[in-house]
């Protein structure tokens, strides 16, 4: 039976006896599989003494290569995973000092190591294994495969959810996508963008690129619709604009939108209508993990988003409001709905004014009251709801009224 000090000993054997470098791989070779296949516990530390010989400097780059493309391609793949991973690292350590000459064999011991710690859902320590590979050092790998493992690396890291270290590989990717004639690469870079812009919470950016993925004949068909889902969460939890409002009325017409979202939603997204506790719990169903973060307010950016949405709605309706009443319409703390209010108005989203002394929001731009039709249409229930615990609103004719009273409508 074999031992670790017998492996040594065999090792040193075959490099004093036989003098062919051919002869010598043969030997190894043979050495190797009676390792694996008198399956021992010891197993592991038998071959890291092979590995550990065949690192040393006075063998010969041709030996050591083609039996650490033995060990990389039949040994690890083989090992169960924990051994494997055992394995691996000791080849990476060894090999290191002389990364030069080994780097094609690092590139698979590192994307081996990170295909197991992806597997375990270990996303960081995969992304930074493959981060390690020396893509543009002497060993010249192809512009795809740089592409793909830039690729591979930033969406690792989004998984971890640390989209800021996968964005420099996002940039590296878009530098050598122009490089690259491959169809299918350019499709999935465009995937890793929008990937990018979601995660980094550039929704109506990453929106526009999933609904035009979503088209993208290239695509299977699930992967078409995934990336509408995609667009259709995008776009409610963007900032209210007009592309914004473009990209709704595109989603309303879409009769694909219907297996993922209530289309009366979308139509009262379109139309700038209140959105309801319950319609905001449907919404919530789509989102991802890192969709669901806490603002800066502490609360979720579905929250703001639809907030946003119902504050326009409530623009349609009155000229003033109290930032009591509004926090009230909103389901939120009202210092958050002035928050928000603030917000909306910096950004010339909104035009408005905070009455801090009366605590009032003033709407600056006055809409024609919708007609009766319309009105209905906009179900503002929790208005009718709550309309004889709100003392404060006065209709538009009584505006010179105390405004402590409440808010006015148009």
């Amino acid at each position: 039976m074999n031992s670790v000090d017998q492996v040594r000993y065999d090792m040193k054997q075959i490099f004093e006896l036989w003098p062919s470098d051919i002869q010598r791989i043969t030997k190894c070779r043979i050495l190797l599989n009676s390792v694996i296949s008198t399956w021992s516990t010891n197993m592991v530390e038998m071959l890291k003494a092979i590995v550990e010989f065949l690192a040393k400097n006075n063998v010969t780059l041709f030996v050591s290569r083609q039996m650490f493309s033995d060990l990389c391609m039949k040994v690890l793949p083989w090992l169960p995973n924990e051994q494997s991973k055992l394995l691996a690292h000791f080849m990476r350590d060894k090999m290191q000092p002389r990364e030069v000459d080994f780097e094609y064999h690092m590139s698979i011991v590192c994307h081996h190591l990170s295909y197991i710690y992806e597997k375990e859902g270990n996303w960081k320590e995969a992304a930074y294994l493959l981060a390690s590979i020396p893509v543009e050092s002497y060993y010249r790998f192809s512009i795809d495969y740089e592409l793909d493992l830039y690729m591979k690396i930033a969406r690792l890291f989004m998984e971890a959810g640390d989209p800021w270290m996968a964005e420099p590989f996002v940039k590296k990717a878009s530098l050598t996508q122009n490089l690259t004639s491959n169809k299918g690469l350019h499709l999935s870079f465009k995937v890793c963008l929008a990937r990018m812009m979601d995660f980094r919470f550039k929704f109506i950016e990453a929106a526009q690129q999933y609904y035009e993925l979503s088209h993208c004949l290239l695509f299977k068909e699930n992967e078409r619709l995934t990336s509408l889902k995609n667009t259709i969460v995008c776009t409610i939890l963007s900032v209210t604009g007009d592309i914004r409002m473009q990209l709704l009325k595109s989603l309303f017409k879409d009769e694909r939108s219907k297996i993922f979202i209530k289309l009366s939603i979308l139509e009262k997204l379109r139309m700038v209508r209140l959105i309801k506790p319950c319609e905001i719990d449907h919404i919530d169903t789509l989102l991802l993990p890192h969709q669901k973060m806490k603002t800066s307010y502490g609360t979720s950016i579905l929250t703001e988003a639809i907030a946003e949405n119902n504050i326009q709605a409530i623009k349609k309706i009155y000229k003033n409001i109290g930032i009591e009443s509004l926090g009230h319409l909103l389901k939120m703390e009202p210092e958050i709905a002035k928050l928000i209010v603030g917000r909306m108005i910096s950004e010339k989203r909104i035009e408005a004014l905070i009455d801090h002394t009366y605590g009032f929001i003033r709407f600056k731009s006055i809409a024609t009251m919708p007609n009766e039709l319309e009105y209905s249409h906009m179900k503002f229930e929790p208005v009718n709801i709550h309309l004889n615990r709100m003392s404060e609103l006065i209709p538009a004719d009584e505006s010179k009224q105390n405004t402590k009273n409440g808010h006015t409508d148009k």
